[in-house]
């Protein structure tokens, strides 16, 4: 009998990383910024439920291109602050510092090729699990 593959990201708050796994095989892994300290990243197991590219928050008025919602209004998307992505990795503390509200802040080519490689919840099928530890 042959097991059915089946696609997981893994969030790391602790580590600000994002694992991508195809079964057992990793697909994917990078860097992350996620919630600060008053909108933290919800702890949990999702699904991609939407996504959207491009796409502009209506209620903090920024851009989220490569956007996968997995829990209300927070998603995956690719990061488009005024700093350098580097200046946001300068350390684990910056995240109170410049963190998100709530979403996962991706660079744009692991944006792109995440978004590119998840499912979204239909009728007939289940969207990529997001577990965020």
């Amino acid at each position: 009998m042959v097991e059915k593959s089946f696609k997981k990201i893994i969030v790391s708050l602790k580590e600000q990383s994002v694992t991508a796994f195809d079964g057992e095989k990793l697909f994917h892994r990078c860097e992350c910024v996620s919630g600060d300290s008053d909108h933290p990243t919800p702890k949990g197991t999702f699904e991609i439920s939407r996504k959207e590219h491009p796409y502009r928050s209506k209620k903090y008025d920024v851009q989220m291109d490569y956007a996968q919602f997995f829990h209300g209004g927070v998603a995956l998307h690719q990061y488009h602050g005024p700093a350098p992505w580097f200046v946001l990795r300068a350390g684990r503390s910056i995240t109170d510092a410049i963190g998100s509200h709530g979403c996962v802040r991706l660079q744009e080519s692991d944006a792109k090729l995440l978004y590119n490689w998840t499912t979204r919840t239909t009728d007939k099928k289940r969207g990529t699990k997001v577990e965020v530890k």
